[in-house]
């Protein structure tokens, strides 16, 4: 999740398209294609969360729930009559359900751009563990975004699902491999300067994952390498006032690193992370006016968080992170997950 710089952007893109309105002539012919770094910060953003929130969860069933902060917060419980799972305890069945929310409050504080908001993804998958322990499931997503344009009073509204079928396989008692595909679209609004107009993002998106669990008595010590891509593709559309937005495409990746540290005590697993994330493909957000943007590709999310067990049926966790060292972006973010085996 981590993700945002780019979002913001996009707005820009829509608000500069029909700048004759705001007083912005010189950049009346800025669009999507002409300007791609945009769309990067702010529409990306969904499709980063939803890579890294499957991806990891994956990765925790298939190393043996490591849940790795920033990436995995979900508690995985069976179906009805179907007890705990192979992935969540010995002897268990085969068939499993989990479930997620990830909300990221977020900003741009690149001054000609500046635009604060939120994103929220709403999680829900099946999966099923074969006998040699390899788990295949499919997980759905929607989500939600609603930002305020601040530098000019508007708005841009998404809507969204997406689908991932994604799996696991456990390659040792330590270590697991992961990978993720996604196809989704989301529908976006914009207004400003009573300006409006609506399009549709293609989504789609990949991961591939290797984590490795260590445990020492109480404490676990987890890693995981992911690679994340994610790929927006946006239909073109006009504007109220006439302005024509020609369609175009973004393309993103990253490597991402997770460290994390937990120890258990009775039913609470408290546990500390640190992630590293570099942006090896992304748009860079153009010059505006005159002031060029930090463009900053690199990022450390610490994460703190705890697991908890209230009884044999029901599970949950809670985690708070804060991405560091983008310059001009903020992306701080709750991971809320319950569980209930039944």
């Amino acid at each position: 999740m981590r993700l945002i710089k780019i979002n913001t952007a996009l707005y820009a893109v829509v608000l500069l398209l029909g700048a004759g309105l705001t007083g912005v002539a010189a950049a009346t012919t800025v669009s999507v294609t002409d300007q791609p770094g945009t769309v990067t910060n702010l529409i990306t953003t969904t499709g980063l969360n939803t890579a890294s929130i499957v991806g990891g969860t994956v990765a925790g069933f298939a190393a043996g729930d490591a849940n790795l902060a920033g990436n995995n917060t979900v508690k995985r419980f069976a179906l009805a009559g179907q007890g705990t799972g192979a992935a969540g305890a010995p002897g268990g069945k085969s068939w499993n359900a989990w479930t997620a929310y990830s909300r990221s409050n977020i900003g741009y504080n690149f001054s000609p751009l500046q635009s604060s908001g939120n994103v929220n993804v709403y999680l829900i998958g099946v999966d099923y563990t074969f006998d040699n322990n390899m788990i295949f499931g499919v997980a759905t997503a929607i989500d939600r975004t609603n930002i305020d344009l601040n530098f000019s009073g508007g708005k841009l509204d998404g809507r969204g699902v997406t689908v991932s079928p994604y799996l696991g396989i456990p390659i040792n008692k330590n270590l697991a491999f992961d990978a993720t595909v996604g196809v989704g679209r989301t529908n976006l609004d914009t207004t400003s300067a009573g300006v409006s107009g609506s399009t549709r993002d293609n989504r789609t998106l990949g991961t591939l994952g290797l984590t490795y669990r260590e445990v020492i008595g109480a404490w676990s010590l987890s890693g995981r390498g992911a690679y994340l891509a994610v790929r927006d593709k946006l239909g073109a559309y006009t504007l109220t006032n006439g302005t024509f937005v020609p369609d175009g495409t973004v393309n993103v990746a990253q490597l991402r690193l997770v460290g994390q540290v937990a120890y258990t005590t009775g039913n609470f697993t408290p546990y500390v992370a640190l992630s590293y994330i570099k942006d090896v493909r992304r748009p860079d957000q153009a010059a505006v006016g005159g002031i060029s943007a930090a463009n900053d590709k690199d990022a450390w999310t610490p994460a703190i968080g705890v697991r908890f067990r209230a009884d044999n049926s029901l599970y949950g966790s809670i985690q708070y992170s804060s991405e560091r060292a983008r310059s001009e972006v903020k992306n701080d973010q709750l991971l809320l997950s319950i569980g209930l085996r039944f």
